[in-house]
């Protein structure tokens, strides 16, 4: 059906639900767009046009697939990019651009960011904002807003106040020498930009560290914690620092990076006195704990009850969606320096945008920004130390991320011995693969017997199969399933009772503040005197938690792409399905082959492998333009709004 402008007689909540009928049938919209539009119908002071309640809908799909908005001018891409049968998506007709433009901005439900406030003041809370060709749900919009407005005011900030001030480069590039060893070179002959990263870090209120894996972001952080803690010593001055991330296991792995830098720095004797045990004592945590999460989207921290740190260090930056975004910077207080870190090619969060890449912006050959905020304050570590030179893992994430196929095939197919392609129809490797996989979990369910808690958690780690779906042919279900399946015998059944079983890794799926629980965090179930415990691994080391307290879980034989993220794995077996899905993307698979150090199996068919490194995400944001605008350099739509309104 195609939507035209008008507004049929006896206009009602029903006559909606027959405008949207096609469109729900077709796949595209759900009953949350047709309860939002009905409850808008319900409470307008006119009646709204078809396109405009339509647009509504839309916007309101777009947030559910990680989009912040819909884009007029891009509409018919951003509808069917979600559908696997673009087909029946595509037969479905929309409104001219311009023609939908105009009635959005006549409409009693939508305000127009581009007309300015209203004369006598009078602004009322509506359901959309049109911004340019963007349309938003009005949160929505106001997270970007004001995440812009954050970002330009911290970057714009020379009043910072704190042990390392802004006007006294020399007391931090003489800081950062003292524990990087001397001022590093690249191969150029120029300082090494990890160094370069940390004296932004240091003399800006806002900073970006982007970069690979293994490209020295831990590296860097470490050296930026202990400068900043040695500096503060030498003006007897107290420092707060916080070290977060978006996920449990993300914070875990932020401390065991940390804490591997701090040995190497210590035995350096590049500490000063007491600084290495203040920086083992900086316990990471996410993001939502950092805040002190109340309900999903309520949290104790906020500009009326600011965060005490002068320093907030946030890791794997591309999983923080733009509400977390906007909460975070909301809680920091505007004294304090925000460092942002992460790799903008990973996936972005499962929920609305694109953060770490908005943030970053456009780079040039020489490595250099664009005009904007943020220029010169973003740094982009290009040099990978993960892997040994000629890396073949190394070789394919980059061939991936570069969306180069015949590269991605050719070193697939190479012969290298960490790198392993089995495709779908080869029965007898799939089946070598399995009993490699079934051969690591045995040894999980060993060690849990024998109540060694760490020793079933390395285990657990060493191979993980990441299936980027869960249901359907080499899914995570069917993985589960196989290895479970195979391993389950190995329990005598005296202990085979409970739930979860002896020897069954787990892997929390909801944050838990009353047992310290986060989203993320992993564990295994073992057996030690006489009764079936939980051993977690977290930042303090092995932890005990009775089953009773382990909340949300589901088994962790196996997991998905998206929930490795901030993971690392000695062998990461990458499991894609026998059919085209709407989330087989670049960004994907580069995440699933950057999960591996150094060891990495890919299971797919070539013709999906094609899809994937073809297809990169792309979600409508308009956090970029607002940041680094044209490219003259000239700031998007809302920047200027956003400073007023957050003044």
């Amino acid at each position: 059906m195609t939507v035209v402008a008008g507004r049929p007689a006896g206009w009602s909540t029903e006559a909606a639900d027959a405008v949207l009928a096609p469109w729900v049938d077709a796949g595209v919209l759900g009953d949350l767009e047709v309860h939002l539009v009905s409850a808008v119908l319900r409470l307008a002071p006119d009646r709204p046009d078809a396109a405009v309640l339509l647009a509504l809908a839309l916007a309101a799909r777009a947030t559910r697939l990680g989009h912040v908005c819909l884009d007029l001018a891009a509409a018919h891409d951003q509808l069917v990019a979600a559908q696997v049968d673009a087909g029946r998506a595509s037969g479905l007709g929309l409104p001219d651009p311009g023609a939908w433009r105009a009635l959005l901005a006549g409409s009693s439900v939508v305000t127009d960011a581009g007309a300015g406030p209203p004369p006598d003041g009078d602004d009322p809370l509506r359901p959309l904002v049109l911004d340019g060709d963007r349309v938003y749900l009005q949160r929505f919009w106001s997270f970007e807003v004001a995440v812009a407005g954050d970002v330009c005011r911290r970057a714009d900030g020379s009043t910072v106040v704190g042990p390392t001030d802004p006007g006294e480069p020399a007391v931090v590039r003489r800081g950062l020498t003292e524990v990087f060893g001397g001022v590093p070179l690249d191969e150029n002959g120029a300082v090494d930009l990890q160094f370069v990263a940390a004296e932004r870090a240091l003399t800006r209120p806002l900073s970006v560290i982007a970069g690979g894996p293994g490209t020295g972001k831990t590296h860097t952080v470490a050296r930026i914690l202990a400068a900043a803690l040695q500096i503060a010593d030498e003006r007897g001055a107290s420092l707060q620092v916080a070290l977060a991330a978006p996920t449990g296991k993300a914070a875990a792995r932020m401390a065991e990076a940390v804490e591997e830098q701090v040995v190497a720095l210590d035995a350096a004797g590049r500490l000063g006195p007491g600084v290495a045990d203040r920086m083992r004592a900086i316990t990471p945590s996410t993001i939502h704990s950092l805040l002190q999460y109340r309900t999903r989207t309520s949290f104790r921290h906020d500009r009326t009850d600011p965060l005490v740190h002068d320093l907030v260090v946030v890791d794997e930056t591309s999983m923080v969606s733009l509400p977390l975004l906007a909460r975070l910077l909301d809680a920091v207080r505007p004294a304090a320096r925000v460092v942002l870190v992460g790799d903008p090619f990973q996936l972005a969060s499962i929920e609305a945008g694109t953060v770490m890449g908005d943030l970053v912006g456009p780079f040039h050959e020489d490595g250099s920004t664009a005009a904007g905020p943020l220029a010169g304050a973003v740094t982009e570590l290009r040099r990978g130390h993960r892997f040994d030179a000629g890396s073949a893992t190394a070789e394919l994430a980059l061939a991936v991320r570069d969306g180069d196929v015949d590269a991605v095939l050719d070193r697939l197919a190479a012969g290298d011995p960490t790198v392993h392609w089995v495709r779908p129809d080869d029965g007898p490797g799939l089946a070598a693969l399995q009993v490699l996989v079934c051969g690591a979990a045995g040894e999980v369910v060993e060690a849990a017997l024998a109540g060694a808690g760490a020793a079933a958690l390395e285990a657990a780690g060493r191979i993980k199969v990441l299936a980027a779906v869960r249901r359907g042919p080499l899914g995570l279900d069917e993985w589960t399933g196989r290895i479970a399946g195979t391993v389950h015998g190995l329990v005598p059944a005296a202990l085979a009772g409970g739930r979860p079983r002896v020897g069954t890794p787990v892997l929390v799926t909801h944050n838990d503040r009353v047992n310290d629980l986060a989203n993320g965090d992993v564990g295994v179930v073992v057996h030690g005197d006489g009764v079936r415990w939980v051993a977690m691994s977290g930042p303090g080391g092995l932890r005990l938690l009775a089953p009773a307290r382990l909340g949300e879980w589901e088994p962790w034989w196996a997991m998905t792409i998206h929930k490795s993220q901030g993971s690392e794995f000695a062998h990461a077996v990458v499991s894609l399905p026998t059919v085209d899905s709407p989330v087989l993307t670049r960004e994907l698979l580069y995440t699933a082959i950057t999960r591996a150090k150094p060891e990495v199996t890919v299971v797919a068919s070539e013709e999906i492998l094609r899809l994937a490194v073809t297809r990169p995400v792309a979600r409508a944001s308009g956090l970029g333009d607002r940041l680094w605008g044209t490219p003259d350099g000239v700031p998007g739509p809302g920047v200027a709004q956003s400073r007023r309104r957050n003044a």
